[in-house]
């Protein structure tokens, strides 16, 4: 018997962002016939517990390991009975109405490939929701004007993007993984997430995919769902430093082709070392800007290395 929803939620060491994310699925799914998949990529905090005590009406996967996301996604993607299958983070908080909102804008609209909504941070302002495919140019615009002064869309425009408030909905290239609804008809014929991408730019290439098969990817203005913004990704922050630059190697190899990857290493290496020094050298700030120097540093010396392969912490 199908339902209108199967809401798939893959978390890792997550349990109290878990735990406020299902409580606000009820509310936010009114009048819909929804399911909850949640997928426990072996968390050590009892996430898994939690879920099997205080929400038996929910599906709880043990993958007994840590699949990354793009695997634990794709483990039970056939077990979904819903005409929508939507990709939830577990640091997200849906208010009351905002899934059925976004999945009756959903319905309405003829040869959609994947649709977000405006996520926001937890204060209600809009964070990175959408964004455009990756490109040299966006990494030279940051070497050459680090605080994009420079007036022009053309100078402000970034690999992410933040809406406005009043932005209407639009078509995008890409939308971010937090919040992330497909037609039914749509995963079957782009398919699977690929699985090389642990974590990071799996959304990305899937919305390459749907781009190149036809498909439309939107940004939804009607609805907001709060993202916390990376909370169990927050724990194991060089990881994640050495994962996306990873992962955006692997996409770049693999849609533009084997010959591109250096000019993306290229531009990146001096857009984040400039950054770097000048976050170095400020005399303001210090403690934040220190830190901020030792990550784009981190990011600039990657791309010297000619293979990333990152550790996972035990965390």
């Amino acid at each position: 018997m199908s339902v209108d929803l199967s809401i798939v939620i893959v978390s890792w060491n997550t349990r109290e962002f878990l735990r406020d994310c299902l409580s606000s699925l009820d509310n936010a799914c009114a009048s819909l016939e929804y399911e909850v998949i949640v997928v426990d990529n072996n968390s050590a905090d009892g996430s898994a517990d939690m879920v099997q005590e205080a929400f038996p009406q929910f599906t709880l996967v043990q993958s007994g390991e840590n699949l990354g996301f793009s695997k634990a996604n794709n483990l039970v993607f056939d077990q979904c009975r819903g005409d929508f299958i939507l990709l939830l983070n577990p640091d997200t908080v849906c208010p009351d109405s905002s899934l059925t909102t976004l999945v009756t804008w959903a319905q309405g609209r003829n040869n959609l490939g994947a649709v977000s909504p405006m996520l926001t941070d937890a204060q209600g302002q809009p964070t990175i929701t959408s964004g455009f495919f990756p490109a040299p140019h966006f990494h030279w615009l940051g070497f050459l004007d680090p605080k994009r002064k420079l007036p022009g869309r053309f100078f402000q425009n970034r690999i992410v993007n933040i809406p406005q408030p009043n932005d209407p909905s639009c078509k995008v290239q890409y939308i971010a993984g937090a919040c992330f609804l497909i037609p039914r008809p749509a995963l079957e014929k782009i398919g699977h997430l690929d699985e090389r991408f642990f974590m990071y730019f799996e959304e990305t290439d899937w919305c390459w995919r749907a781009h190149q098969a036809g498909l439309e990817i939107w940004y939804c203005a009607d609805s907001k769902i709060a993202h916390l913004e990376g909370q169990s990704a927050q724990k194991a922050s060089i990881f994640t430093t050495r994962q996306f630059q990873k992962s955006y190697r692997l996409f770049i190899e693999k849609n533009y082709g084997p010959s591109q990857v250096w000019k993306f290493r290229l531009a990146q290496f001096l857009e984040f070392s400039l950054k770097g020094i000048m976050c170095a050298i400020v005399p303001w700030n210090r403690f934040q800007n220190r830190s901020l120097a030792s990550t784009h540093f981190l990011r600039a010396r990657l791309q010297l290395t000619p293979k990333i392969n990152p550790t996972l912490p035990n965390c």
